[in-house]
């Protein structure tokens, strides 16, 4: 019962996560898989190649890049540390899967990824769950593009890396930007110009503080919230981890 997985450059390495070990549900299935590395700019894997395997990332970030008819490009989404991806509905990758910066990873076929779910009474359920999840955030990504304006966008963008950041006490107000400005134009339909000028302005009016080359502090959070139409609250409505509102169709 595989279905479609539907969430930028870091310019330092990055180690592995010192706790990367056999872990409970579907990313234990990773765990006694060899470790990958990958270099920055590297492909994993090719859009339209066959689908053979599902990957959990250990460490680092995968872009997911579409290249269209009319020779632009299209970044449909990022995955982060102890994300899965990979699955397609065509068996075939609907994208090229990109590293940002150094990437650590494992792969698991796509076969025994799927006995594995198909037979465990305590996988299926949870592979059910992430896929409402992968489904939500497509839906909440579908309104970020349809509705937004650039400014709201980016404020969203700038949220999503805040709750990612976070933690049970909430989203962090200091915060590190992965992807280059060309990644987050093409991931948020933008020009590159459009983002610049707009990071330009929030400095500029305060609403985030630049503390080094590639970390921000956030300085009004309520402001920020606003200015991406987000409400009063931090929190996801779709109820996916942070950053999750990525590429949800690789």
């Amino acid at each position: 019962m595989l279905t479609v997985n539907a969430a930028s450059s870091f310019h330092a390495p990055l180690p592995v996560i010192a706790n990367d070990r056999a872990r409970p549900g579907l990313l234990g299935l990773f765990s006694q898989q060899p470790l990958e590395t990958f270099g920055r700019g590297q492909t994993v894997c090719r859009d339209g190649d066959p689908a053979t395997h599902v990957f959990k990332i250990v460490a680092g970030i995968v872009r997911i890049a579409k290249i269209l008819s009319d020779g632009s490009r299209v970044i449909t989404g990022f995955f982060y540390p102890d994300e899965i991806f990979g699955l397609s509905p065509d068996e075939r990758y609907l994208g090229d899967a990109e590293a940002i910066g150094d990437v650590k990873l494992r792969r698991l076929h796509r076969n025994r990824f799927q006995q594995a779910v198909d037979s465990s009474e305590q996988l299926r359920p949870q592979f059910v769950n992430w896929l409402y999840r992968e489904m939500a955030s497509a839906q909440a990504r579908t309104v970020l593009l349809a509705r937004k304006n650039a400014e709201e966008r980016i404020c969203d963008l700038l949220l999503a890396l805040a709750r990612r950041a976070g933690d049970d006490s909430g989203p962090a107000t200091e915060i590190e930007i992965p992807m280059s400005r060309v990644d987050m134009a093409d991931y948020l339909g933008l020009t590159i110009e459009t983002v610049s000028r707009t990071m330009t302005n929030l400095i500029k009016r305060g609403v985030i503080q630049s503390i080094a080359r590639y970390r921000f502090t956030i300085r009004k959070p309520a402001l920020l919230r606003r200015l991406a139409g987000s409400g009063d609250e931090y929190d996801d409505p779709s109820g996916t981890p942070p950053g999750r509102q990525a590429m949800r169709a690789h």
